[in-house]
């Protein structure tokens, strides 16, 4: 399943994507064994040149690996580079996101988010 992250995503300045093309497509989703209350969902998130990743937190634990090669300009103006397999870690709570694909490709990242069930997926930072 689709899901266009329009709802919490923004349009970005002029002369870049619409966030809104941001896809973030859900390929399985499943319980974490031995609890009632958390989950595993694991996506394929495909970020278009010009596309900024909102600033955002998860309701749990997200692992993420760069299956295509791109560089992406932080919010501080620094190029940061992400090579095929760069893993990447975000803790419950912690605030990631804010970068903007300056590549010449769609970065595309698998990731596993286990989180609490029925909380949502992405939050934006600061609300």
């Amino acid at each position: 399943m689709k899901l266009l992250l329009s709802a919490l995503l923004v349009v970005v300045t002029a002369g870049s994507a619409i966030a809104q093309d941001i896809i973030r497509e859900e390929i399985r989703r499943g319980p974490v064994p031995g609890s009632e209350d958390m989950e595993v969902i694991v996506t394929r998130l495909s970020v278009p040149v010009g596309a900024t990743i909102p600033l955002h937190t998860h309701p749990g634990d997200e692992y993420a690996v760069v299956v295509t090669p791109t560089k992406a300009q932080a919010p501080n103006g620094n190029i940061v580079e992400f090579a095929i397999g760069t893993p990447l870690f975000f803790p419950e709570g912690q605030v990631h996101g804010g970068l903007t694909n300056v590549g010449e490709a769609p970065m595309i990242a698998i990731t596993t988010h286990v989180v609490r069930k029925g909380a949502p997926l992405i939050m934006l930072a600061g609300q």
